[in-house]
């Protein structure tokens, strides 16, 4: 492993927690305070094949696939970021919510520092 990866292996990592939901839909459903139905296991799941398919894409990958992958994550993860504070302004003021929401700010942060030791790695 180059050294340049190592922000990549740190936000997979972080990715790893919402990927085992897909494992463990209930518990998810559980912890972010949504109906533990099929309907509420369903969205549960659907968050994990992101984080899966995010976590596969950018570890198996490198150069400008790799590079298409993080900005792809990090739209994702600015995107929760801001559904947590638009729910925050909205009164949903739920513990899961700014776990979450501060999980998805690690998860940009680290996005950009992995693309930009992405590029910096490959120049």
């Amino acid at each position: 492993m180059k050294k340049s990866d190592t922000p990549a292996v740190l936000l997979s990592t972080l990715r790893t927690v919402g990927a085992a939901a897909f494992l463990a839909p209930a518990i998810g459903a559980k912890k972010l305070h949504i109906n533990e139905d099929a309907d509420g296991e369903y969205l549960v799941r659907l968050f994990a094949a992101r984080n899966i398919a995010l976590i596969v894409g950018v570890l198996a990958s490198k150069g400008e696939t790799r590079r298409l992958l993080l900005k792809a994550g990090i739209l994702c993860d600015g995107l929760d970021v801001a559904a947590g504070l638009l729910g925050h302004r909205k009164g949903r003021l739920k513990k899961s919510t700014v776990v979450d929401t501060s999980a998805a700010a690690t998860a940009t942060l680290l996005g950009l520092l992995a693309l930009a030791a992405t590029e910096a790695g490959e120049s």
